[in-house]
């Protein structure tokens, strides 16, 4: 002993905006080869899932699933927005040039409308998946999780329960919603060491998106009537 008082290094904390992630330029160019990707994989599932999953390779939900993910993969908010939207238009065209090789005709109208849902969806989808995983409040992150999980309730509800009467799908969906809903508020960044709270938050959250959701829902079902 000298005599001399010593201090332990602080301990280094990573906030939850530093997790590593992808800069800007790769996950602009995973965004677009998973959307071709899954583009293409949708046309061939639509003729091979059975019921009452063969909705899952026909629906909103699924499709942008992806870009859910992709954005979680960024580093940056904005650049999880881009990678949204070329997610989206990744899979417009990885579908319907699969749909063209196989056989089956492209009307112009769907790509443009299918397209046009990409550029309002696909940033909404990718800032879900960065705040789920990055962002530092609790609130922000379970908005993240809820915004994908409601997607999916408010399809099973509207267009499956209540257009088309489809009860298998419906329930698949609005399960999977729930799921989604409970899995990632529970494994949000911000949530982890409050897993209880990150569930309740989300589910608080769909008293907006659900709304919101159900809305877009009858939108998308005006346009194609």
């Amino acid at each position: 002993m000298n005599g001399t008082a010593t201090t332990s290094p602080p301990r280094a904390t990573t906030s939850t905006a530093d997790r590593p992630g992808l800069r800007a330029a790769p996950l602009l160019a995973v965004a677009v080869g998973v959307g071709l990707a899954w583009g293409a994989a949708t046309s061939g599932l639509q003729t091979v899932l059975p019921w009452p999953f063969a909705g899952l390779a026909n629906a909103v939900g699924p499709w942008v699933a992806p870009a859910f993910v992709v954005g979680a993969l960024g580093r940056r908010p904005w650049a999880a927005a881009l990678a949204g939207v070329l997610v989206c238009f990744g899979e417009v065209a990885g579908y319907y040039v699969t749909s063209d090789l196989r056989g089956f005709g492209v009307n112009p109208f769907w790509v443009v409308l299918w397209a046009g849902t990409g550029v309002l969806g696909g940033p909404v989808l990718g800032l879900a998946g960065w705040a789920w995983r990055r962002a530092a409040s609790l609130r922000l992150a379970a908005l993240g999780a809820a915004l994908l999980g409601g997607v999916f309730l408010a399809e099973g509800a509207v267009t499956y329960a209540y257009y088309l009467g489809y009860v298998g799908d419906a329930v698949v969906f609005c399960t999977l919603g729930a799921l989604l809903v409970a899995v990632l508020g529970a494994t949000a960044g911000a949530a982890r060491s409050a897993r209880a709270r990150g569930v309740g938050a989300a589910a608080a959250w769909l008293l907006l998106v659900l709304p919101l959701g159900v809305a877009g829902e009858l939108v998308l079902h005006s346009v194609l009537s």
